[in-house]
């Protein structure tokens, strides 16, 4: 299955104009901002445990003693990456929401199924289009030489 083209916001709304969301996107928004709360405060507690700056080390036992915090530092800077990650994405679909884009796919136009709003409400993509851009364009049939 091909893969669609990227087409203009004017054609995604005429497309996406039959998804009735309106009744369902209060409780949609809802989750989102529940979802923003919980980032922002991940992102405030990871802040908290960060130190102004760094420890000076002056022998070895310093060193072996800092490894766990070295490794906790490393984790924290994970988990911070992927909630200002996250937040974005919220912030983006709570935008769309406010401008008439929320629930179309941004590479087909079509409309994403309510059931996968409900899961994923950032979701910017439908199934076929999600899936393509997991696993690639399905690679190219083999022609037969003889």
């Amino acid at each position: 299955m091909a893969r669609p083209a990227a087409v203009s916001a004017s054609t995604v709304s005429v497309r996406c104009r039959s998804n009735d969301l309106a009744s369902r996107l209060p409780d949609l928004r809802a989750a989102l901002e529940r979802q923003r709360d919980f980032r922002r405060e991940q992102l405030a507690q990871v802040d908290l445990h960060r130190p102004t700056r760094p420890l000076p080390a002056t022998n070895d036992a310093v060193d072996r003693a800092e490894e766990p915090t070295s490794a906790l530092r490393e984790v924290e800077a994970l988990v911070a990456a992927g909630a200002r990650r996250a937040l974005i994405d919220i912030e983006l679909a709570l935008v769309r929401m406010r401008t008439g884009g929320y629930g179309c796919c941004r590479v087909c136009g079509t409309a994403i199924p309510f059931a996968v709003l409900e899961a994923i409400p950032k979701t910017t993509l439908c199934l076929v289009c999600q899936q393509g851009a997991e696993h690639g364009p399905p690679p190219a049939p083999a022609t037969l030489q003889g």
